[in-house]
């Protein structure tokens, strides 16, 4: 060499501080072979790697650094950082744990592990190293570490508590994006919707290209609305709004989707109407801005159909419930099935479902590499568990990731989507012309519901009314569903029961965040008077709690336009009678089609006011309810262990495949 080692170790580091990462790697790279023991060489060489995306590469060289200086700790902390690249999120924790042991005062180390944290799904411990960091950081570097604690805060489903590090951000950046953008998440979850707009404008004000967060904050949808006229008032500003949009320039960035919001309003869900129209106006909004992409082709040859099913971080619980009693029964000559997760929440879904005859996938947050995962694994169907319920679920589909897709009942109306073939249902709880509520294919199973559900266990510890702070005196009404899930077309029934029934109580349960839970206090007050002060607003309950609540109840109300799904399973796996009044929407219709299962009707209202005389009835005659209970115990085995809803969704893969 014409140079000695200082002087190309200069010119690589001026090269990599301009931004030309290539040169940069073609001097250090053989400097790093001749000096393998020299730190700055070797450690520099492998942070260029990791620029790069080269993550792999980084790791192995900087894994030899640590094997040759076992003292140096920025080379354990490099090493970290590559080894989260490379999609080793464990392995980097294991680097973390050792590195901050030898120097607890780094950092931005207890930050970047926070981050590495996030990535395995474990936030309250994310919490504690960001905070961590931010012992350890000057001012002007704490930003970030404040910016993602909060993240881990929204997260664990505390946003008013994000609050505070957000403006402790803000305060020390104020032009900061990402901190705007995590301060409208935290206000929208809260119920604060104007605040909450004013963020997400400020994002589109500091990024012009990320205008997609303005059309977010023009589509803020309130959680409770006070009345039906309130819900249609809201529903023809959503149309007029996208009127407005669809002529504005922009495209979407496909790294960005996950963060993006554009996705239609998930509240759209709770209102009690059809939705194709408000569904396809929406895709066909974003559907230019969006890059075209064709499905990949059919795979030829093998012996097993390949299905795959894909949840995001946040909705595995309901998932692992949902599905844990199919997967072992499907049958495995005829198809392999791939568990597609997203980073966070696969080892929770993996413990819960375990590894017997599934093939798992860990899923990037991004939805344009989570695709690419997808097609890269070769699936012929793939099912998506929730298509809006946020922006990955939304837009995944949008990239054709298998050659057929399908969603169903988790998130019970039409996508929108064009590029989402089929929606399939149950015979029981649609109506004639249903397929005019769906853009997709709609496919029909016959007399069945879905799902092979386990049937409850109830707590070890039966419990009484006084462990809910109940009277005994009382009958009491339990709607066990989110406040955001209770129309207001719920209100009058619960004011007839109240009315008719002088003991009666109706029993409400808060939402975990809060953010509904007050507008829907203040509307029952407002409509319902006096009789408001017979209306409980409980505290979210824990599982074992919650089926002990379902014993001391005498009677369950499902609300009009949103059935219960899971609470109804719930309940009538307890024996527990629950009124139903349906609607011509499967949304509406899942506890109606639950009885018509069971071959039990008698529950099932024609009507509001025989809604209310059905749940008086029950409650105030002791012998009626316990005719109901013991028709309950006798039938709702037709809804547990329904071997021919396994059948049924094979059945209904078949024909979606073109098998039959």
């Amino acid at each position: 060499m014409s140079e000695n080692p200082e002087q190309i170790l200069k010119r690589a580091l001026d090269h990599a501080g301009a931004g030309r990462l290539e040169e940069a790697l073609a001097l250090l790279a053989p400097l790093a072979a001749r000096y393998p023991k020299v730190p700055a060489a070797v450690i520099n060489h492998g942070e260029i790697l990791r620029r790069l995306g080269r993550f792999d590469e980084a790791a192995a060289v900087l894994e030899n650094a640590v094997a040759r200086l076992p003292d140096l700790p920025v080379a354990r902390f490099n090493l970290a950082l590559a080894l989260r690249g490379a999609g080793r999120p464990e392995d980097a924790l294991a680097v973390y744990r050792e590195a901050l042991r030898r120097q607890p005062d780094h950092g931005d180390g207890w930050y970047n592990q926070g981050n590495a944290l996030l990535d395995t799904g474990r936030e309250e411990e994310a919490v504690a190293s960001y905070r961590r960091a931010l012992k350890h950081l000057p001012p002007p570097r704490q930003p970030r570490p404040l910016n993602n604690l909060a993240s881990a805060l929204i997260l664990l489903r505390r946003p008013a508590e994000a609050e505070a590090p957000l403006r402790d951000a803000l305060a020390l950046s104020p032009d900061y994006p990402d901190a705007h953008l995590n301060l409208g998440v935290a206000q929208e979850r809260q119920g604060h919707l104007g605040a909450a707009a004013g963020a997400y404008r400020r994002v589109a004000e500091l990024r012009p290209e990320h205008w997609w967060h303005a059309l977010h904050a023009d589509l803020l949808c309130p959680d409770v609305f006070d009345d039906d006229a309130a819900i249609d008032t809201w529903r023809d500003d959503y149309a007029a709004t996208l009127a407005r949009w669809r002529d504005r320039p922009g495209q979407l960035d496909p790294a960005l989707l996950h963060l993006s919001g554009a996705e239609p309003p998930p509240t759209l869900m709770y209102q009690g109407r059809a939705d194709r129209a408000l569904k396809t106006a929406h895709a066909d909004l974003l559907a230019p801005r969006l890059p075209a992409i064709e499905p990949p082709a059919p795979r030829s040859g093998g012996d097993r159909r390949r299905i795959g099913l894909v949840v995001n971080h946040g909705h595995e619980g309901i998932f692992i419930r949902s599905v844990q009693g199919v997967l072992p029964r499907l049958d495995r000559q005829r198809f392999e099935i791939v568990v597609a997760v997203t980073r966070p929440a696969l080892n929770q879904t993996r413990a819960a479902l375990g590894d017997d005859g599934l093939t798992w996938l860990a899923l990037s947050p991004r939805v344009d590499q989570a695709a690419g995962q997808l097609r890269a694994a070769r699936l012929d169907l793939l099912y998506h568990w929730e298509v809006g319920s946020d922006s990955f679920n939304y837009f995944l589909p949008w990239f054709r990731p298998a050659p057929l897709q399908y969603t169903s009942w988790a998130w019970p109306l039409t996508t929108g989507i064009p590029g989402m073939d089929f929606f399939l249902s149950s015979d029981l709880a649609e109506p004639e012309g249903a397929q005019d509520l769906y853009r997709e294919t709609l496919l029909t199973m016959p007399g069945n519901m879905f799902t092979w559900a386990e049937p409850p266990t109830p707590p070890e510890r039966p419990m009484t009314r006084a462990d809910f702070g109940l009277a005994d005196g009382e009958h009491l009404y339990l709607c066990a569903q989110n406040p955001r899930k209770i129309h207001p077309d719920f209100d009058p029934l619960a004011a007839g029961i109240l009315e008719r029934d002088p003991r009666a109580r109706v029993l409400l349960i808060g939402s975990r965040e809060g953010a509904e839970t007050a507008p829907l206090r203040q509307r029952l007050q407002r409509r319902l008077g006096a009789l408001a002060e017979r209306v409980t607003l409980l505290p979210r309950q824990s599982r074992e709690r919650y089926l002990g609540l379902l014993d001391v109840v005498d009677v369950a109300l499902d609300p009009p336009h949103y059935s219960g799904a899971n609470t109804s399973f719930d309940a009538l796996g307890m024996a527990l009678p629950l009124i139903t009044l349906p609607s011509p929407l499967l949304r509406g219709a899942f506890t109606g089609g639950l009885y018509r299962r069971m071959g039990l009707t008698g529950l099932i209202a024609r009507d509001p006011e025989h809604y209310v005389e059905l749940a008086v009835g029950v409650a105030t005659d002791p012998a009626l309810r316990q005719h109901w209970r013991d028709a309950l115990r006798r039938d709702n085995g037709a809804i547990f262990h329904d071997d021919r809803a396994i059948g049924e969704l094979q059945n209904a893969w078949d024909i979606m495949l073109g098998d039959r």
